[in-house]
């Protein structure tokens, strides 16, 4: 049977997609991987939502909610479901001005470039953060 133009270019087309495949995972990793680190930023950035709205409710109330539940009871806050007792976050108040906010990540944060600090930057597993509120500057 003769190799016809047609078959030769489905070969190389298959080939080329084959290598595409195998490049991807390489650069990138596998996708078990990409999803950990999505995870990972997705879980920062609701810490970072938490800790604005712990700001705001400091702010309005002139203390530190004493737990997430408290915190979710003000009518313009937003926590994720997923802020509930055993869920993924852990708040905890350690002083009038200072909390702590906890997550547990897939995977080690990435260091970041630049020459500034990255208040975010965490290990795998069990992780917290230690915060001040940050009071409004007076104009």
């Amino acid at each position: 049977m003769a190799l016809t133009g047609w078959h030769v270019l489905a070969g190389v087309v298959s080939l080329v997609v084959l290598a595409a495949i195998v490049v991807g995972v390489v650069i990138l990793g596998p996708p078990s991987e990409e999803r950990a680190r999505r995870l990972d930023r997705r879980l920062v950035e609701q810490l970072r939502d938490i800790k604005t709205t712990v700001n705001y409710y400091y702010s309005q109330n002139g203390r530190l909610p004493a737990s997430l539940q408290e915190l979710a009871k003000e009518p313009v806050v937003r926590i994720s479901k997923d802020a509930v007792p055993g869920g993924l976050y852990r708040y905890r108040v350690l002083s009038a001005e200072e909390f702590e906010l906890c997550g547990t990540f897939e995977r080690a944060s990435e260091p970041q470039e630049g020459s500034g600090v990255d208040i975010w930057q965490h290990h795998a597993g069990a992780h917290c953060f230690t915060l001040k509120v940050e009071k409004p500057t007076s104009q």
